[in-house]
């Protein structure tokens, strides 16, 4: 089977992966279009609705987050094939009712292309700061509520819904989406929230941690999936992995240490070193010239098992990216046009 490849679209990158300003909306039809044309399975649009600490640390202006769902509504019509995955929705700060009409649609206007990850959000802070009534609320719980509930409207005529959390009265929604049944993709890294995967996802999305606590991250989803009676191969994995390119491993690393990545990561652990930040990049993304990448590609594949990699290509300007997009498309994803699991 060969691998997938999506694109880290810079929805929401400013000030986590790239500088302030970075992109700008008359440039996104563009990489959208050149990602299709070069073989990208996706887009990856990332969500943030106000500013985390560690990026206000980095930068003196706020960072630009569009909001993936009209970005990509406003791609859709430029693009033909390609997919938008929102990888991931923070679902605790939606109200559930609006994004499953603004899901649905989406899927009707593209013709089935939506793929929808959702997850409680990696900054409390940022949750909080929305939704500072419910700051001591189970985040967990919210989002499991929001998943059945948007699977019910989704599939169902008429809904009633009675949670903790999410409540609503015999609401009617239609258009359905195109996909039937429609997948939701969760996003875990550890201990109920890998539970909570083999449980009730439709697949797993997971980045940014060590690729050996990865691969030992799937066998705990195995395990609870077949305790829930499930099939552990009905979950597959998309996992965002970052990637810093270059000529040589060297040119690879000095651009990382001159990406915004790099300085949040800095900024997140003081009390890491240099060397270790470096060390710790390396084990879980992939950093080196075209072939370094191919076998590191392999090596991610060969221990976790993946299905679909999400790349988000570090660099500083909308130009290295269309740069990095080709050379990616061109050296390294042929290697896994038809790579047996």
């Amino acid at each position: 089977m060969a691998l997938k490849f999506g694109l880290g679209f810079p929805t929401c990158r400013e000030g986590t992966a790239y500088p302030v300003p970075y992109v700008e909306p008359s440039e996104m039809p563009a990489i959208a279009r050149q990602a299709e044309e070069r073989g990208f399975y996706a887009l990856w649009g990332n969500d943030h609705l106000t500013t985390p600490f560690a990026i206000r640390q980095t930068q003196d202006l706020p960072p630009n987050f569009y909001e993936p769902l009209i970005t990509f509504a406003s791609l859709g019509s430029v693009t033909k094939r390609i997919r938008f995955f929102l990888g991931v929705l923070v679902l605790p700060e939606r109200e559930i009712i609006l994004l499953a009409k603004q899901i649905a649609t989406l899927d009707r206007l593209t013709n089935g292309r939506v793929m929808l990850g959702v997850g409680i959000g990696s900054y409390k802070e940022e949750f909080e700061a929305v939704h500072p009534e419910h700051a001591k609320a189970n985040r967990g719980r919210m989002l499991e509520e929001g998943i059945d509930a948007l699977h019910k409207l989704f599939g169902e005529r008429r809904v009633t819904y009675a949670g903790k959390y999410v409540r609503f009265n015999d609401v009617e929604l239609a258009p359905k989406p195109v996909q039937q049944p429609f997948p939701i993709v969760v996003n875990a890294h550890a201990d109920a929230a890998l539970e909570r995967v083999g449980r009730i996802a439709d697949g797993w999305v997971t980045g940014g941690g060590p690729i050996d606590k990865t691969a030992e991250a799937r066998v705990a989803i195995d395990a609870a999936a077949r305790a829930a009676g499930r099939d552990p191969a009905t979950i597959p994995l998309h996992l965002q992995i970052w990637l810093s390119l270059g000529k040589d491993r060297d040119e690879a690393i000095r651009k990382l240490k001159r990406s915004q990545h790099w300085r949040r990561t800095l900024a997140m652990r003081t009390d890491v070193s240099e060397e270790e930040h470096l060390r710790r990049f390396a084990a879980g993304n992939l950093i080196g010239d075209a072939d370094e990448v191919v076998a590191q590609i392999r090596s991610v594949r060969e221990r976790t098992g993946v299905d679909h990699l999400g790349v988000v290509m570090l660099g500083d300007t909308t130009k290295e990216l269309l740069d990095d997009m080709d050379l990616f498309a061109s050296r390294v994803m042929p290697a896994f046009a038809a790579v047996a699991v």
